[in-house]
């Protein structure tokens, strides 16, 4: 069994060479998590442009509109996938922060780009707002199918003499990408533009415009028309799957005119071009500076009409776009009975588990909670629970061991399920916008319950003194409310509970891991709740394979598993071999009960027991069915970290990069590193969980096999 179990991690690491060597052919591109997912599981993904934002709007207005946009995609049930390149680095899908920060950076140090650029500017590791060209480029490299923009470039206002004609119209001729636009922009010379794509074999339509109506930008009527007309999105979408099946090496372009109450005056639009291109020629404005120039000045022309009417455009695209991706998705790859197709990503190291199942995601279930934090700025005082007023800072932030577990997994090990619940109320709303959406499919949204709120006070040296949390609605969490996620629990290589779940639950999740032969690793989240499981069955108890408690944790499990009153108080601010012998002692009164026990100790590190058998093939650690291995109990000690800036999530980061790597099928040394370089990221990340921890999961690879080549642990 063994020599069989090590024969397949082998061949799951070459088919893991394999896949790295087909991402890096991707060169500097990056996906964020949520795009890479839902690329993995063939979700509705719609590529949006960066120009816009280095560009194409001023502040505050380009970052407003931007994230808008990204919430009207989501809003339809499709990933938005912003494109952008940061430091030489092209991204696809951003963060709010990598958002902000492009917007903010000046202009004068952000490169327009289009094809021609994008090799200059990953050399020189430069900023770049991605033109619809170079949007169109990056999306085809990825996979991305569909793109919604405002306006196509085109051929300039006498362009036949200065031959100005836009690189948009050429990559539509080459690029297999659908872009979903308000036509050409009012600035150009629409009727060359529309015979330049014709020449170039592009499929152009309109939709929503009877009669083919072609848009140009600020009005809904160009005054041109177009072969073809779309009637809605499902039609839309029935165009794709016929442009992929006859598989034309060139692009589609989809005109939709923008909503009636915000199209501009067609005369004043015409006389606003005409003077702003009558200052350009004046001022010596020419290239990809031009393009800019003229919205600008049109826009103060026009006193902000011209600006309502080009956001107001951009919304309405991205939900065209947005419902066209769903249908397009919802009607591809259909299996026989109706059921469609989907791509699973391959996940190291889970391989089959007893009966033959195949592992995909791992499963967690637990707390999904608001964090309110405040952090005392008077240095003079020392914090006391008097009544007293103290000056501090206030953060909001997602929270919750569950959520920041199933978090943490998502960014480092690359896809997850996530079982939690939320409120139907303003503070459900906020919390869900912080979480990102794919782990968002199993949250419970509850009518009558208030959202978790969790207040956190920090002391002047940043340790928490006191939590103030309602918690009462994870005990919504029933047998019933799991039953709908039954395939969860038959896919997942392990199972991650925290305690703030009710009891029935627990029964329920443990009764699925004996079915499915799945370990538990639980999460013992406070001393005051940390034995709740084990009050249960014996029977059930047993598929708790893995626990993380600390040391009042570890002396709250060991009393109720033993049932023995545990005398002597445990002092955390012991020395280092004080607190390694008390959570040894009480180790050992428990250890037959698990394939491992990591025991944290704050700052000093993790004191690490586990089955013998597993020093050579961690992966013993998820077997189920103990073999009655005696445990080997090591020490790590904790790097050194300076800077801290908060410490609220790094044991749930620690969890995180632990069981990520353990998946992976890597060695005790490296999952532990691994949980400590997860850690070290949380503790300077201003949210319990880190936006990203690291570039991507190659990065994050390299990063704990360094630190387990640096670890300081020893056998006690």
């Amino acid at each position: 069994m063994l020599f069989r179990r090590r024969c397949l991690f082998t061949a799951l690491r070459l088919a893991r060479r394999n896949l790295t060597t087909d991402r890096k052919n991707h060169g500097h591109i990056v996906l964020h998590p949520e795009v890479q997912q839902a690329l993995h599981e063939r979700q509705p993904l719609v590529a949006l442009e960066s120009t816009i934002i280095t560009h194409g709007m001023p502040m505050p207005e380009n970052v407003t509109t931007a994230l808008a946009v990204e919430e009207v995609v989501r809003s339809q049930g499709a990933i938005p996938a912003t494109i952008a390149i940061m430091d030489g680095i092209i991204k696809v899908g951003l963060t709010k922060e990598e958002l902000c920060l492009l917007a903010q950076t000046p202009r004068e140090r952000v490169i327009k780009c289009s094809r021609r650029d994008l090799p200059f500017v990953v050399s020189r590791k430069m900023g770049g707002g991605t033109t619809v060209a170079a949007t169109m480029i990056i999306a085809h490299q990825v996979g991305i199918e569909l793109f919604a923009t405002g306006g196509i470039g085109g051929v300039h206002r006498e362009g036949h003499v200065s031959l100005d004609i836009s690189a948009d119209l050429t990559e539509l001729g080459r690029t297999p990408v659908a872009v979903v636009c308000s036509g050409v922009k009012s600035i150009l010379d629409i009727p060359r533009t529309l015979e330049y794509l014709e020449t170039q074999g592009v499929c152009v339509t309109s939709l929503g415009s009877p009669g083919g109506v072609f848009p140009d930008f600020y009005t809904r009527d160009s005054g041109c028309k177009v072969p073809y007309d779309l009637a809605d999105p499902q039609e839309a979408a029935a165009l794709l799957r016929s442009w992929k099946e006859v598989n034309l090496q060139s692009g589609v372009l989809i005109g939709v005119p923008l909503p009636e109450e915000f199209a501009a005056d067609k005369d004043k639009i015409e006389e606003a071009i005409k003077e702003a291109t009558a200052d350009a020629k004046a001022k010596g404005i020419s290239g990809k500076e031009v393009t800019p120039f003229l919205l600008s000045a049109i826009s103060e022309i026009t006193k902000g009409s011209s600006l309502k009417a080009n956001i107001a455009l951009i919304k309405n695209n991205a939900k065209v776009a947005a419902e066209i991706a769903v249908a397009y998705r919802n009607g591809c790859g259909k299996a026989p009975g109706g059921r469609a197709n989907s791509t699973k990503p391959l996940v190291v190291g889970a391989g089959k588990a007893p009966g033959g199942k195949e592992n995909t995601k791992p499963l967690v279930v637990g707390a999904s909670i608001l964090d309110l934090s405040f952090k005392v700025q008077d240095q003079n005082r020392d914090m006391t629970l008097d009544g007293s007023t103290y000056s501090a800072i206030a953060k909001q932030a997602a929270g919750g061991v569950g959520r920041n577990i199933a978090e943490g997994i998502y960014k480092l090990h690359g896809d997850v399920n996530f079982i939690s619940a939320v409120g139907n109320d303003h503070m459900g709303e906020c919390l869900l916008k912080m979480m990102p959406q794919a782990l968002q499919r199993g949250i419970l949204v509850q009518d009558n319950q208030a959202t978790s709120l969790c207040s956190l006070m920090f002391d002047k040296f940043g340790d928490c003194k006191i939590i103030l949390g309602n918690m009462e609605i994870h005990q919504t969490i029933t047998p019933e409310t799991l039953q709908p996620y039954h395939e969860f629990f038959c896919d997942a290589p392990i199972i991650v509970m925290d305690s703030n779940i009710s009891e029935q639950a627990m029964t329920s999740i443990l009764q699925q891991a004996e079915e499915h032969k799945t370990p538990v690793f639980f999460e013992p989240t406070d001393m005051s709740i940390a034995g709740k499981p084990f009050k249960l069955a014996p029977e059930l108890t047993k598929n708790i394979r893995l626990i993380k408690p600390n040391i009042h944790e570890l002396k709250t499990i060991a009393e109720v598993i033993t049932g023995e009153t545990i005398k002597g108080k445990l002092d955390s601010k012991l020395s280092r071999e004080q607190l390694l012998q008390q959570a040894k002692s009480l180790i050992k009164m428990i250890d037959r009960h698990f394939n491992c026990i990591i025991a944290t100790l704050g700052n000093h590190g993790v004191l690490l027991s586990y089955r013998q058998d597993a020093n050579s093939d961690a992966h013993l650690l998820l077997d189920v069915e103990s073999s009655g291995s005696p445990h080997c109990t090591r020490f790590y000690a904790a790097p050194k970290v300076k800077n801290i800036v908060n410490v609220s999530g790094a044991g749930d980061s620690f969890c995180a990069g632990f069981i990520s790597t353990l998946l992976h099928g890597r060695d005790l040394d490296h999952c532990v590193a691994a949980g400590f370089v997860a850690a070290e990221r949380a503790l300077h990340s201003e949210s319990a969980v880190p936006s990203n921890y690291f570039p991507d999961l190659e990065a994050f690879e390299s990063r704990y096999t360094q630190a387990a080549e640096n670890l300081k642990q020893y056998s006690i």
